[in-house]
């Protein structure tokens, strides 16, 4: 898999307001404002369906529907591109202790939650932020925008682009913001209890 590295300067953050910018937390929580966390990773299903499967079945996501979770998804990718660099919501356990220990925390954790991440390893729920940092390895900022514009662009075509998106580029790109999302949600609730 090719790797994209662009410029600094090309990873504008655009659709964030100044306060946003300032305090890119705030994203997060607005995020989640507007719908639990299976709620997003089912609309990010039925637009990547949408977006890279050809079907003879209208599509699921209306034009208004898909544009307005573009943005909102496009707003966490640029709150996570400013926060890949803190530890938010990490668990006081260090890499020394009992990987039992851990285990047992995030299944009293998994409990006390409404919703627990399904597809994250034990080391990133212990390290939600990094999956910050891990997304941006694959792709930049500027990498993402332009795929979700594709996904965008191919959802809300009446015909199917075959040629437009690569299967490997729709797999990771799902595979990481379905990661974004579970990882956001445990450091939002996280940072709900320490509050």
């Amino acid at each position: 898999m090719k790797k994209h590295t662009n410029k600094t300067s090309d990873n504008r953050i655009v659709y964030l307001e100044s306060d946003e910018i300032t305090d890119p937390i705030k994203v997060v929580h607005e995020f989640f404002s507007h719908a639990w966390l299976p709620d997003h990773l089912k609309m990010l299903k039925h637009w990547r369906n949408d977006a890279a499967f050809e079907s003879d079945e209208p599509k699921k996501c209306s034009p208004a529907f898909l544009i307005y979770h573009y943005e909102l998804i496009i707003k966490l990718i640029e709150a996570a591109w400013l926060l890949k660099q803190h530890k938010l919501g990490k668990l006081d356990f260090d890499d020394k202790q009992e990987s039992e220990l851990v285990k047992c925390y995030i299944k009293t954790e998994k409990k006390k939650l409404r919703d627990y991440p399904q597809n994250l390893s034990i080391r990133e729920m212990v390290k939600p932020s990094f999956v910050l940092k891990k997304m941006f390895r694959i792709y930049q900022l500027d990498g993402y925008k332009k795929i979700l514009h594709t996904w965008l662009h191919n959802a809300l075509s009446t015909s199917f682009v075959e040629e437009s998106l690569s299967k490997s580029e729709v797999i990771t790109v799902y595979e990481q913001l379905v990661k974004l999302f579970e990882a956001t949600w445990l450091i939002r609730e996280r940072m709900k209890d320490r509050n």
